[in-house]
């Protein structure tokens, strides 16, 4: 029996298409039959498994009874959608992708102008170029000169020059694409007559990548066109309108795809800041207050607070389809990794989600320093908009990394996010310990103090700090009476056990996030007790940034599952439940430079699917995160300096130390052993030297020698025990300990 099916999000299964056509059609009762036996009859040719979705626009023929006896003929290969009224092409197009269970779709028009066969062509060019969209542009051959052909070439000619785009058949309404992609071109804003003529205009806009095919374009045999007759003109009236709507949406307020929105929309609202006036009046500098990313990030902010409630179905399809979308881009635009699958006989099309992943070999910090000037790089990345990121990860040895705009926006709206989660809303006082000897310089001070004011946030410096200025510290905390407290957790450790040992007030802080070192169980028992504070954990890098944070449940570390895929590996394989493992990361939405399976150098332990988190999140979790110790130096005069106030401003010092490490066996005086890098000097050593005692403190003694035989691998190692006693007095001793790992994001 026919199926009447209603628009909604079906249900997929593993024999779920490949291709789902959609066809809208109004009073296309001669041409149906013959439509669907040429494009069932191209699936089978073309060895697809395909369905073609057919949307009766309230046609008044038997296009309705036509189109049911098709469903009856075919079933599992032809889909009725009926619409009880016209809708238009635009609403028809949405109500087939809802109910389309292909991972690509494609369009074609039921009047046969637009040839069925041609199907397998815009599949071939989607698949041999890994481009995100097709689009069959009408051939010129045999077409007929006339008022309508003379006004379509006129409305693209005006479409290319407004939208500053180059297409052939710029309106052409036969294009293929993934199912995500095409539901995310059809979240228009404006109000339109026609918006079928913009799908290109929408992916030129969105940032997704094209190319045009030529296709046989055939005069309509049967059935009458709406823009026949007197209608032609009435409708290019409207297009003139269309085209105003749509040069304010795609023109003047460009939106980049953003597949976490369209996602989203299963899930429910998102309780956003958008109407708070603080939150408005921050946006309104926000673009003078952080370097290179703009107010973007409101938009990627509302998305994340919708899509955290996802079903994990729902964040899988996402991530799966922002995977896809990113494979394609590294084939087509990048050539290291369009080597490596071909190398392994792999294209675009052979991964159909994370469960391919195993399929890549694993990326290294090695392979990256090797090839981040040949051709790890996109070739087609913005180069005004990538910013560059260096870091010396844990062992001392410089990494070179860059990130674009859109990830740096991403990171932002994600990290707000994990405040989120805390309790914590924009505008309510916070403070944060801050280390401005790792800052780049004097003019970005300024700039983040500004921003700091306008979040409501105390800046709290924690370059070096000794037994006075952590009292100032914790008279500003109990002054200020922020709503959270966030920090590296070595700094945020010190202040909590200087705050334990002396007698005196303690401010009491509702929440703490940390981030950086590793957050012990003691050091957590220890915040929590001084602070009276609930403590959230939060995991990253300098080069993928935030990638996994606690929730108010503290169950684990929920993987920002939009834009990250963690895997936990032991040698070639996945980590069992609760085991040991390397974190292996692929990031989603950093094009310039991707991250596909890379080493991160951390360890964690895994966690298991089920049960789920009891904070109703479906997204993937991590255990603990292992290996990254807390190390505090001792300066001269009791300076104490967190491990990670020294290593981010010695990372931009690859270029003379090829691999470094700090030594403390006594207060007030470190080893600062290195090996030469390439472009090393006496000059670049002696300004290492005067940088290393103006952090720890004018009087400490700095040594320095050649690295031989490094102490362990890690970055700086300290064999001093760092304490307080009742009076604040700093008691310093010895003990051994294994090598401190300092890193952080």
């Amino acid at each position: 029996m026919a199926r009447a099916e209603d628009p909604g999000n079906p249900v997929k299964t593993e024999e779920d298409p490949e291709l789902s056509v959609i066809v809208p059609c109004l009073n296309e009762e001669l041409n149906l039959p013959e439509l669907c036996e040429r494009v069932v009859g191209t699936f089978r040719r073309g060895g697809i498994r395909g369905e073609l979705v057919v949307v009766d626009d309230g046609s008044k023929d038997a296009t309705a009874e036509v189109l049911r006896g098709l469903v009856e003929k075919h079933p599992g290969e032809v889909v009725g959608v009926f619409h009880p009224q016209n809708q238009g092409i635009a609403r028809a197009w949405r109500s087939g992708a809802e109910r389309a269970r292909g991972r690509l779709v494609a369009t074609i028009d039921a009047d046969l102008q637009y040839q069925p066969e041609d199907l397998l062509r815009l599949r071939r060019a989607l698949y041999e170029h890994a481009v995100d969209v097709v689009q069959g542009y009408r051939s010129p051959t045999g077409r007929r000169r006339d008022e309508r052909y003379t006004l379509s070439r006129g409305f693209n000619t005006l479409l290319n020059g407004v939208f500053s785009m180059s297409l052939r058949d710029n309106k052409s309404g036969f294009v293929m694409c993934a199912r995500e992609v095409f539901l995310d071109l059809l979240s228009y804003h404006g109000s339109y007559y026609y918006w079928q003529s913009f799908v290109m205009v929408a992916a030129h806009a969105k940032g997704y990548s094209y190319r045009e095919v030529e296709t046989l374009f055939e005069e309509r045999r049967q059935g009458t066109s709406f823009l026949a007759g007197s209608n032609a003109l009435k409708a290019s009236a409207r297009s003139f309108v269309d085209l105003a709507a749509a040069a304010w949406e795609y023109r003047l307020r460009p939106a980049r795809a953003d597949l976490a929105k369209v996602a989203a929309k299963q899930a429910p609202p998102p309780s956003s800041v958008s109407s708070d006036v603080r939150w408005s009046a921050y946006l309104a500098a926000f673009e003078r207050t952080h370097f290179m990313i703009t107010r973007d990030v409101a938009r990627h902010h509302d998305a994340l607070s919708a899509s955290q409630w996802l079903e994990k179905a729902g964040l899988s399809e996402l991530a799966d389809e922002k995977l896809r979308r990113l494979l394609r881009h590294a084939y087509r635009d990048v050539p290291y990794y369009r080597a490596r699958m071909q190398r392994a006989g792999l294209r675009p099309e052979d991964f159909r989600g994370r469960r391919d992943l195993a399929k890549l070999p694993i990326l290294t910090r090695s392979d990256v320093r090797e090839h981040l000037y040949f051709d790890i790089l996109s070739e087609n990345h913005d180069k005004d908009e990538i910013l560059r990121l260096t870091t010396n990860g844990a062992t001392g040895e410089p990494f070179v990394s860059f990130a674009d705009r859109s990830q740096l926006e991403l990171r932002w709206a994600a990290e707000l996010r994990a405040r989120e989660w805390t309790g914590y809303g924009f505008g309510a006082k916070t403070a944060r310990l801050w280390d401005p000897l790792g800052e780049p310089g004097p003019p970005n001070a300024a700039r983040d103090k500004l921003e700091a004011r306008l979040a409501n946030r105390t800046l709290l410096s924690g370059q070096g700090v000794d037994a006075e200025g952590l009292a100032t510290m914790l008279r500003q905390l109990e002054e200020r009476a922020p709503r959270l407290l966030e920090g590296d957790s070595e700094l945020l450790e010190l202040l909590a056990r200087f705050a334990a040992a002396r007698r005196g007030p303690r401010p009491n802080i509702p929440a703490i996030l940390a981030w950086g070192q590793t957050l012990s169980d003691g050091v957590r028992r220890t915040l929590e007790a001084t602070f009276g504070a609930r403590v959230f954990d939060a995991y990253g890098t300098r080069e993928l940034g935030l990638v996994a944070h606690e929730c108010e449940a503290h169950t684990g570390h929920h993987v920002v599952a939009e834009s990250r895929i963690v895997e936990i590996l032991v040698g070639d394989r996945h980590a069992a439940p609760f085991e040991e493992g390397d974190v292996v990361v692929t990031c989603l939405d950093n094009f310039c430079l991707p991250f596909l399976r890379f080493r991160t150098g951390d360890r964690a332990i895994a966690l298991p699917d089920e049960p789920g988190c009891p904070c109703g999140r479906a997204s993937p979790r991590i255990g603990a995160i292992l290996g990254r110790e807390r190390t505090v130096l001792v300066g001269a005069g009791g300076r104490c300096v967190p491990g990670v106030a020294l290593t981010r401003p010695l990372a931009d010092l690859g270029y003379a130390f090829s691999r470094w490490q700090i030594v403390q066996t006594e207060p007030g005086a470190i080893s600062f052993r290195f090996r030469k890098g390439s472009r090393y000097s006496d000059e670049v050593l002696a300004e290492t030297r005067l940088l290393l005692e103006e952090g720890l403190g004018r009087g400490t003694r700095v040594d320095v020698s050649a690295l031989v035989e490094p102490e362990g691998e890690a970055s700086i190692v300290s064999r001093l025990n760092v304490d307080f006693d009742e009076s604040g007095t700093l008691r310093t001793g010895m003990f051994p300990r294994s090598p401190a790992r300092v890193d952080g994001p």
